[in-house]
């Protein structure tokens, strides 16, 4: 067997092998609703900013996720101060880290709150290596607004430095989820 038909055999077993998964996958992937469907939530709470705070050097967005997360990007001078769902900071961040207060009440809502023994004497600890920070914050999800079509604000206060504290503000509003159907029932 030559090299060309050596290449072409292998082409065609790995064309095969394709075929066979897609077709195996077709009939799920071509059906309306995924395996599992009934437990598909009624709606989502869409969580939008209104208001970023005017502090300078300072951006931050919505994450769209199942739980709506908060990302900020900074990159000025002095110190920005997130503060927690109870007013007591939470958050600071530089140009280059991001550290966070481990006796927030929010900082077990914290992806790196998990395994990390707390220790009475330590209070601040790096939580990113850049200025940036993603994290989800319970404040953006809140239930009232469920299946209503009223929408709620909230608030997360920021301070730059030692000015005075202002917030990044926003909206929740709950959105249907519209199922889709053909006659056929799927």
């Amino acid at each position: 067997m030559n090299q060309s038909d050596q290449k072409s055999g292998i082409h065609g077993i790995a064309s095969g092998l394709l075929t066979a998964a897609l077709l195996t996958m077709a009939g799920p992937g071509m059906a309306h609703e995924p395996p599992g469907a009934e437990n598909v939530p009624e709606g989502v709470t869409i969580a939008t900013i209104a208001h970023e705070g005017d502090v300078g050097g300072m951006s931050a967005m919505v994450v769209d996720a199942p739980q709506p997360a908060l990302m900020i990007r900074y990159d000025g001078e002095q110190v920005l101060t997130v503060y927690d769902s109870e007013n007591e900071p939470f958050l600071r961040f530089t140009d280059s880290s991001v550290q966070a207060h481990v006796h927030s009440v929010d900082w077990p809502n914290l992806l790196q709150s998990e395994g990390y023994a707390v220790a009475e004497d330590t209070h601040w600890v790096e939580v990113s290596g850049s200025g940036t920070f993603v994290w989800i914050d319970s404040r953006l999800s809140k239930p009232e607004v469920d299946q209503s079509d009223e929408t709620a604000q909230w608030r997360i206060p920021v301070q730059l430095g030692e000015q005075e504290v202002s917030a990044i503000t926003g909206r929740l509003t709950w959105r249907p989820i519209v199922a889709q159907s053909t006659d056929d029932g799927h």
